[in-house]
């Protein structure tokens, strides 16, 4: 069965600030392949929830790249997948 993925209040604050810069700065076509990347991302999360790598700092998170710029960080109820945050990967996570 296939978790419900949730975005907590940082992880959607997050997602617009990644949306609003690439749409400042870049090409629209780089905005749709980071949103199209990302929802596919989320497809593959709910469908294998312990694919990304466990966080050694914090057991309970994992991460998992969405591009070669941004981590997804996330956990995993019995029936929800947690999206905490997406973080450009020279920030600390």
């Amino acid at each position: 069965m296939e978790k419900e993925i949730v975005w907590t209040a940082n992880a959607e604050k997050d997602l617009w600030a990644i949306v609003s810069y690439l749409s400042e700065n870049w090409p629209e076509e780089v905005l749709t392949k980071f949103r199209r990347t990302l929802a596919l991302k989320a497809q593959l999360i709910q469908k294998y929830s312990n694919i990304g790598r466990k966080s050694t700092k914090y057991s309970r998170f994992r991460k998992t790249s969405v591009t070669r710029h941004y981590l997804l960080i996330y956990s995993t109820t019995h029936r929800h997948i947690v999206i905490h945050r997406i973080r450009h990967t020279k920030q600390n996570s």
